[in-house]
This record gives C-alpha cells, sequence and structure tokens, in this order.
C-alpha cells in the first residue's frame, strides 16, 4: 500500500511539473526556450530498431532522415517511442516561434583541427563529428544521443567551445502570393511607359533602359559571365523560356544533381514550383520569339533545390550545405525567395551559418565578395522588431529587398525595418487580398505542372506562363537579375561597392521623406534603377557615360539585337538559332507599352494574343497621361488622381469609370469589374517572400 501511494504521487507530481526553460548561447546572448508538449521531435538512434515504425496514431509534421517531428500522440504512444529513441518536445522561444531540436550541434572547436584530430575531440566528449564546413572551417557540424540544447550549453558554460547551438527546425516559407484573379500580363516591371491604365502607376525599375546602355557599351544586353544562384524549390530545366539557361546544379531534397521539380500526380504540386518563377523573373530567355524575359537574360543560372515542401526545416541542409555548394559552382550572386515565416515570432540564423554568409560575402568572388539576396518578407512587419525578428533578410551582409507597386508605393505585405535595403517592383493586393494588382509576369512550370494550369486569364493556354507572381518572392530574382547587369557592367566590383552604388543611385520613391543619409525605415534606399546602376557602373570602370540619360523612352524602337548571343556557352545550344530574329525582340524589354496596337509579335507569349483585352481598355486612354501619382504626396486616403483631378471614393471619372476606394490600392477601374477570390497563399507551406 506505501508503494502504490508513493508511485500515485510520483505520477500526480510529475503531471503538475512546470515546463523546463533550457537556454543555449548565439552570438554571445543567452537564448531561452521553454517546453511545449503540443509536438515533438522523435530521433532515431542506435538504441531504435531498423525495423522500427512510427506507431499508426502519430501524426507526421516533418520527416527529414532520422528526424521525425509530429504531434502530441497519446500517453500510451509517447512511451513507445520514449522506449524506440530520443523524444524531445518543441521549444518556444521568447519573443515567439516554435522550433524543434535535431540531433545536432554546430560547434567552433578549439584550435580548429583537422578532421581526424576533430574525430578524436568530439569522442572524448561524447559527439561524433558529421562535417567541418569549407568556408567557415573553425565550424563543425556533430551529432549527439542526448539533449542538444542542453549539450551545447553545457559545451560553452563550461569552456570546453567557445561556441555551440543547436540545430533547429524552423518554420520556414516561401515569400509569395499567387492568386487565382489576373489583371496584368505585361512586364511592366522591366520597362512601363505609363500608358496601360490597368496598372496602379507608370513606375518601373529601368530595365530595359540598362539593356540599351549595356548594348551601347558591351555588345550585348548584359549578364555575359555573371552566375547566378537561385536557391528555391524545384525548376523546369526544359522551359521553352529556360532550357539552355541552366548550369549544373544540386537537389538537397532529392540528395542528387537533378534539382528538377517533381510531380507524379494529376494535380499542381503547389510546394515545387516557385524555384521556376524565381529563375524566369531573374534569367528568362530574350530574343527566342516566345515567352518572356528576365532582368539578366545572359546570366547563367545554378539552380540549388532545397527542402521547402513542408514547414519545418532544418537550418544544416537549407542554409550551410546549399550555400557551401552555391560557391563552389561558382556563384556570383545567390537569389533567396524564401525565410522565416511570417507572423511565428522571431527567428535568427544561427551563428555558424552567419559565419559562413558574412564569409561568402568578404572572400567569395576572388575575394570580391558574393552578392546574397533575400527577400524582405510578406508579413507587413518588422525585420528587426524583437518579436518579429527576421535574422535572414536582416543579417547585414545580404541584400533585403522589398517590394513596390506600379505606383512607386511600398506593397502592403512588404515588410520593413532598419534592416530593409533596398526596393524593386513587385505587385500588390488591396487590404482584404481579394484583388491584386500589378501582377508580375514570369515563367511557370510547364502545362499543368505550375500556378497557371492552362488557363489564359492566369497567363497562356498552354499553362508554361503565370501572369499573377508576387510578393518580395518576385522582387527577389529581379533584384538579383539587375545585379547581374550591373557585374557585367563593371566584373571588377566588390560587394561593398554594389551596395554602395544602389544607395547612390535608387530612387525615392513612394513619396515618403528619407533621412539625411536618404534611408527610410519602411523603404530602404529607394527603388533600384537597373539604368542608373549600370551607368554608374560603367562610369567605375572607366568608360564615359556624359551622354547617356536614364529615365526616358527606349531611344532604339528596333529590336534588341545581341551579336554576342552564347557563342562562348557550350551548354546553351537551344537558342542560337534565334540570334537572327529581330521582328520581336524589343517587345520583350518594352512589352508594357500598350499602345503598340494589339501586337501580334508581343514575345511575352505569342499564344495569348487572345487575351491582349484585358491590357488595351481603349475606352480608358483618358489615364495613359497620369503619371503625377508616382510622386504624390497630398492626402490619398481621401482622394486619388485618377487623370482627371482628385476624386473622393466612389466618383465618376470622366471617362466613366470609378473609384475603388479600398484605402489600399485605389485606381480608377472598369465599373462592373468585380474582384476575384484568392487562393489561399498558393498551397505552399513555407513562406515565398
Amino acid at each position: 500500500m506505501k508503494k502504490l501511494f508513493f508511485f500515485l504521487t510520483v505520477l500526480l507530481f510529475a503531471a503538475v511539473l512546470p515546463a523546463e526553460t533550457l537556454y543555449y548561447y548565439s552570438d554571445g546572448r543567452k537564448i531561452e526556450l521553454t517546453e511545449d508538449f503540443s509536438s515533438y521531435s522523435f530521433i532515431r538512434t542506435s538504441k531504435t530498431r531498423a525495423d522500427f515504425k512510427l506507431p499508426a496514431d502519430v501524426k507526421l509534421i516533418k520527416k527529414h532522415e532520422n528526424i521525425s517531428i509530429i504531434e502530441a500522440p497519446s500517453e500510451s504512444t509517447l512511451k513507445t517511442l520514449q522506449k524506440s529513441g530520443n523524444l524531445f518536445p518543441s521549444y518556444r522561444k521568447k519573443e515567439g516561434g516554435t522550433v524543434y531540436v535535431s540531433n545536432q550541434i554546430f560547434v567552433k572547436i578549439p584550435g580548429k583541427p583537422n578532421t581526424g584530430n576533430a574525430e578524436k575531440w568530439c569522442e572524448k566528449h561524447g559527439m561524433k563529428l558529421i562535417k567541418q564546413y569549407k568556408y567557415v572551417p573553425e565550424w563543425y557540424l556533430v551529432s549527439v544521443e542526448e539533449n542538444p540544447i542542453k549539450k551545447a550549453a553545457a559545451l560553452v558554460d563550461s569552456k570546453t567551445a567557445t561556441q555551440a547551438e543547436p540545430d533547429f527546425f524552423i518554420h520556414l516559407q516561401k515569400r509569395a502570393y499567387i492568386p487565382n484573379d489576373s489583371l496584368f500580363k505585361n512586364q511592366w516591371h522591366l520597362h512601363n511607359d505609363g500608358t496601360n491604365s490597368q496598372l496602379t502607376g507608370s513606375d518601373h525599375a529601368h530595365v530595359a533602359e540598362a539593356w540599351e546602355v549595356l548594348q551601347a557599351f558591351k555588345g550585348n544586353i548584359g549578364g555575359k559571365g555573371v552566375k547566378l544562384a537561385v536557391i528555391d524549390d524545384g525548376f523546369d530545366l526544359d522551359h521553352e523560356d529556360l532550357n539552355g539557361q541552366f548550369l549544373s546544379g544540386y537537389d538537397f531534397r532529392g540528395k542528387d544533381n537533378d534539382p528538377s521539380y517533381e510531380n507524379d500526380s494529376r494535380y499542381p504540386d503547389y510546394s515545387d514550383m516557385h524555384g521556376t518563377c524565381c529563375a524566369g523573373v531573374a534569367a528568362a530567355k530574350a530574343d527566342n520569339s516566345k515567352g518572356v524575359v528576365g532582368a539578366c537574360p545572359n546570366c547563367k543560372l545554378i539552380p540549388v533545390r532545397i527542402d521547402l515542401s513542408s514547414s519545418y526545416v532544418s537550418l544544416s541542409s537549407i542554409g550551410l550545405d546549399a550555400f557551401e555548394w552555391a560557391a563552389d559552382a561558382g556563384a556570383d550572386i545567390m537569389s533567396n525567395s524564401w525565410g522565416p515565416a511570417d507572423g511565428y515570432g522571431a527567428e535568427d540564423m544561427t551563428q555558424t551559418l552567419k559565419d559562413l554568409v558574412a564569409n561568402l560575402a568578404a572572400t567569395g568572388r576572388n575575394g570580391k565578395g558574393i552578392l546574397i539576396f533575400f527577400a524582405a518578407g510578406n508579413g507587413d512587419e518588422s525585420i528587426d522588431n524583437s518579436r518579429t525578428k527576421d535574422g535572414f533578410a536582416g543579417n547585414p551582409n545580404v541584400f533585403a529587398i522589398g517590394a513596390t507597386r506600379a505606383d512607386g508605393k511600398r506593397c502592403i505585405y512588404s515588410d520593413y525595418g532598419p534592416s530593409l535595403d533596398f526596393m524593386v517592383p513587385s505587385s500588390d493586393y488591396n487590404s482584404n487580398y481579394t484583388r491584386q494588382y500589378d501582377g508580375i509576369w514570369t515563367v511557370d512550370n510547364t502545362g499543368r505542372d505550375g500556378y497557371n494550369t492552362g488557363d489564359a486569364s492566369l497567363g497562356d493556354y498552354q499553362g508554361n506562363y503565370t501572369n499573377d507572381f508576387s510578393g518580395t518572392s518576385s522582387a527577389c530574382p529581379l533584384a538579383a537579375g539587375i545585379t547581374g547587369l550591373v557585374l557585367s557592367a563593371n566584373p571588377n566590383l566588390t560587394r561593398d561597392e554594389v551596395y554602395q552604388i544602389y544607395i547612390e543611385t535608387s530612387e525615392k520613391v513612394g513619396g515618403v521623406t528619407y533621412d539625411i543619409s536618404g534611408f527610410n525605415e519602411k523603404y530602404g534606399y529607394g527603388r533600384i534603377n537597373a539604368c542608373e546602376a549600370v551607368k554608374k557602373a560603367l562610369d567605375m570602370a572607366g568608360k564615359d557615360v556624359s551622354s547617356v540619360t536614364c529615365g526616358g523612352s527606349i531611344v532604339n524602337p528596333d529590336p534588341i539585337d545581341d551579336p554576342d548571343t552564347d557563342t562562348t556557352d557550350t551548354t546553351d545550344t537551344s537558342d542560337t538559332s534565334d540570334t537572327t530574329d529581330t521582328t520581336d525582340t524589343t517587345d520583350t524589354a518594352d512589352s508594357t507599352d500598350t499602345s503598340d496596337t494589339p501586337d501580334t509579335s508581343d514575345t511575352t507569349d505569342t499564344a495569348d494574343t487572345t487575351d491582349t483585352t484585358d491590357n488595351t481598355d481603349t475606352t480608358d486612354t483618358g489615364d495613359t497621361t497620369d503619371t503625377s501619382d508616382t510622386t504624390d504626396t497630398t492626402d490619398t486616403d481621401d482622394k486619388e488622381n485618377c487623370g482627371n483631378g482628385f476624386l473622393d471614393d466612389g466618383e465618376q471619372c470622366d471617362d466613366g469609370n470609378r473609384m475603388d476606394g479600398d484605402g489600399c490600392s485605389k485606381y480608377c477601374m472598369k465599373e462592373e469589374e468585380q474582384p476575384k477570390k484568392l487562393k489561399s497563399n498558393s498551397g505552399c507551406s513555407l513562406d515565398l517572400l
């Protein structure tokens, strides 16, 4: 009886024990974590039977190699799992957000020993060496069979190691919103002459002007010799507008050399089509008589597929391995349209990843520094606030890219803060996300495997292009592609020199006040102007650019002819026949010019001529002269300039249209036009920025 009473007392006491608070150290700071028993990490260890399977009542959140992240199962199942491997609860940070442990730790081993000595050191301290990082050789990845949080803290507390921190699974998201509705077709972000009344304004990144400048000075439209790594989910390597653009890549999701998207289903897989869109924004082909064009069509793409298929991802696999692989492949630029999930609290890079990024930015590219771009995020929240911190976009060694719409104003979702660097164009939404404005055209997984499954209102009827890519996901590869043009103008530029060029040449859009250094927390240093940046890069290379003027109309109305189209690149044989095609190439640079009649040579998509009614809108020609709203600093909460004076919400324009007063993106539109329902975040579990 006494034994039974004692046993019950122990059980009752255990049931009311508070959640334990653990800690580890990162960048000299003590980070506290509190146990959360709503979900767990189950880790297979040496004691796990080879034939062990998770019990039937376990709900799997994420599986990665020997680690399963699960929702809290029944009490009996918990006991089974505890006997079969290591079971750790999830942990919540003070600032919010949930993380899961793996069986791995990043550790700085004293003396930076070689692999053999590092293995001995690990064995002595109860760990097993996995790898030493090439670009940050002072850091090692090790495995443990005890709680990795406690082990990491003990290593630092005992001064056995100077730094150690767990390799967490954190909640990441890809960063784009892909809606069902389609409003726009043309690539206004590259060139916008203000004649398309369907757009919110006439702002753009002046990319087509930059092509003209490079054509004059370099004999091609830029990007030759530049390698741009897109680190994302899967890629359509054989797409008609991308084949020949890719160099060798790697798939960290499938662990092989083929980073292609995978889809064995008859339905689209929304977790594996984002990379194709980003690649198209950066470097889709030009002068091939079809489809769209990327910002840097002569850049070569390094496709790196990472696992963004589920919510929680290991930092070692998603960041460290991917960045090291891309650096080894010779990347000059890295584009990352993903990051910590918006609305899930603060999340930072591990110190290991911080050190790697710092090293690549300082010593990569033969000492000139690799240019690493991150999408700022789509949560309309601060990158820097302690409760919403994004340590990826907020890292001082990356370019954090936000989004502006066609009138130069910040898109409502675009994250902000002191760590925001620059803005580039993307599409926007109204305040309740039921209507999209200024959609971005880019390539899509071919046929039914992409966001557009063959609906002309979503792109082209063949399903090879989407017309409403969005978010800072679209902005990031656009900025990376523009940077390819800048590097081709002056390959000797360092990473810091490119950053300074953008500070000096970016336009102060938004109608807001910038401080004495030219910075605004909602807009960074302003919207990148590709033409001015290329002009500055050429000037720094000793070229006489006194006759170059940016900001006007495209000087050359004829097709952009690139006489050097990939003659030195033996990997690109698919488009050499296109070099003689001069009937359509200006439209790839100037596809937003809807004054060009019904334009059967429109290279944004020759198959889409049935959909040109979306953009010609001849009933609204009174709006085509309106460029004043790009600098409008009046109270736009109440009135908006529609080309015929400022109007209140609901008032009619001169052309019979009305004001759309959603308080976010107001402009004259057809009375009969109704908002369409958005698809819920493109089915992506990860925040596409």
